[in-house]
């Protein structure tokens, strides 16, 4: 009454009519928890069964609701009247000593989570009010309501995922249980909106206040740390419904150089656009126009287009582009990456340097002859300092790419040319490479072929030591002066398997030197306690 007006007996009457679905004059047990919620009055299921079973006059299990509007209106102060200030009070100090209790209460830390959603919520709002007006507490007040259907103050999970998505935000079920969570103070699981839009209009001026000038947003400083710059990505695109990218693939970008220029080829003599001609290949292969297609169905969209792709290869293109993991690739996403610079369809083709009658071909095999990323260029310097150094460390005369190569051949137990990212990780540990877990995804998504989530090791160490097809060396430091090794052939050579006695001998010293330090260390100290025990 304080804050709307009205009478005790136009406040309840109307609040249980909107709660009598039928108009009968009466309501079940649920019915009218829910009215007493509108309410703001909690009572227990045990309560409200007392509760109806005392109004319930005919025995059906549902209560006339007008003998209790009567009884509580009796004691209730005509409008006319003067308050009762004594009552008033005691009224105003029972909520004071109830907001005391809860400002006692240990204070939940914010999640980072509900920090990157509040400042992607303050810019949606910003650029909503610039559009249709209005302040960040009416846009939200508004939204909130309507999707607050028992009008208790409070919505779930999915009801504040709709609410959000009307202003441009995607959550998911993760994402918006730990809001709600952070802002359920009653633990029942739903989150009281008032506290939400608090912290978001916090600090805000008022709407009559003229807007400050806008700064420039400060640049963010570039770092080639992988695990921040990845962070860093996919808090970007938290509440946006992109699908995180799998690390860039050696066979996917030869793959997509293959296809832009065969695209090229066609619409020089066919006309047409690269969006055209793919959608046209794609589409008549995507049977339910789902906008995804499998391995099977990719590889007849491909050669339509009058392009050979192996199996192996469309696996790993299938995988690199098959973001919810359900072995299906959505092909927006690769006509997309082609479709990026290339010139406008309306542009003269450019033919100075090129071929037209051939179609560039990369193997499939060697990852190494597309450039690879900053990124994994760093990764493979720390690969080859560690092994340089190791080599250094060992008895036996031995370069570090001899030593790495050997190790791996170690790890190799099925011969295969191969290692897991499992192996993998053992054979960086061998020669005391430390990588984290984020450049190993990298390490491994760039020399992965046929989507087995492995390392093809002759790619690796021709790229980390620069060694060319034909056994010549470009060395990028370091280098020994020996002979590098070369890789003419897929079986191991009599030097690959040296080169892998000698790793296994070099490990072995390493041990026997580590049991010999253990071994001086503990002497030493048992003569300590020995020479205490005599004193």
């Amino acid at each position: 009454m304080k804050e709307k007006g009205g009478t005790a007996f136009s406040i309840i009457r109307s609040t249980f009519l909107n709660w009598d679905a039928d108009a009968s004059g009466e309501m079940s047990k649920d019915e009218v928890m829910g009215a007493l919620r509108m309410l703001k009055l909690n009572i227990s299921s045990a309560e409200c069964d007392a509760l109806v079973r005392y109004y319930d006059l005919e025995g059906d299990g549902e209560m006339k609701y007008q003998p209790l509007v009567e009884d509580i209106t009796k004691a209730s102060p005509h409008f006319l009247n003067h308050p009762n200030t004594a009552r008033l009070e005691r009224e105003a100090q029972e909520s004071e000593r109830a907001r005391v209790v809860l400002d006692n209460k240990p204070k939940k830390v914010m999640p980072r989570v509900c920090e990157l959603f509040l400042q992607k919520l303050r810019r949606n709002l910003m650029n909503i009010m610039r559009e249709k007006g209005g302040t960040e507490f009416s846009i939200l007040r508004t939204n909130f309501l309507n999707w607050d259907a028992d009008k208790s103050g409070e919505i779930g999970v999915r009801e504040f995922m709709g609410c959000v998505n009307i202003l441009g935000l995607k959550l998911s079920v993760a994402e918006a249980t730990q809001i709600v969570d952070y802002y359920d103070l009653e633990g029942d699981g739903e989150m009281k909106y008032e506290p939400l839009v608090k912290d978001v209009v916090a600090g805000t001026s008022h709407f009559l206040v003229h807007p400050p000038t806008a700064r420039a947003p400060t640049p963010k400083t570039p770092t080639t740390d992988l695990a921040l710059v990845e962070k860093q990505r996919d808090e970007e695109a938290l509440f946006s419904a992109r699908p995180r990218r799998c690390p860039p693939n050696a066979v996917v970008e030869a793959f997509k150089a293959r296809l832009r220029h065969k695209l090229e080829m066609v619409m020089r003599s066919s006309g047409g656009t690269i969006f055209s001609i793919c959608r046209e290949a794609f589409l008549l292969w995507d049977g339910d126009c789902s906008g995804e297609l499998n391995v099977r169905e990719f590889l007849g969209a491909i050669r339509k287009m009058g392009m050979d792709v192996g199996v192996d290869e469309a696996k790993q293109i299938v995988k690199f582009y098959d973001v919810e993991g359900d072995g299906e690739m959505r092909y927006q996403d690769l006509v997309k990456d082609v479709v990026e610079g290339v010139p406008h369809f309306m542009t003269h083709p450019n033919l100075t340097g090129r071929d037209t009658r051939r179609d560039e071909r990369v193997e499939l095999g060697s990852a190494s002859t597309k450039e690879a990323p900053e990124a994994v260029k760093r990764i493979e310097a720390k690969i080859r300092d560690a092994a340089e150094v190791a080599a250094t460390k060992s008895v036996t005369r031995i370069g570090g790419q001899d030593l790495f190569y050997g190790t791996c051949i170690r790890f190799d137990a099925g011969n295969t040319g191969s290692l897991s990212r499992a192996d993998l990780d053992r054979a960086l540990r061998e020669i005391r490479c430390k990588l984290g877990e984020v450049e190993t995804r990298h390490l491994v998504g760039w020399y992965d072929q046929g989507a087995r989530d492995s390392v093809m090791y002759k790619n690796l160490v021709r790229s980390v030591w620069s060694v060319t097809r034909g056994g010549g060396t470009t060395a990028r430091g370091g280098g020994t002066g020996e002979k590098k090794m070369n890789f003419k052939s897929d079986a191991l050579t009599a030097r690959a398997n040296r080169a892998g006695v000698l790793a296994e001998k070099a490990r072995i010293e390493r041990k026997i030197k580590d049991i010999a330090l253990k071994e001086k260390m503990l002497k030493t100290k048992l003569d300590t306690i020995r020479q205490s025990a005599r004193r």
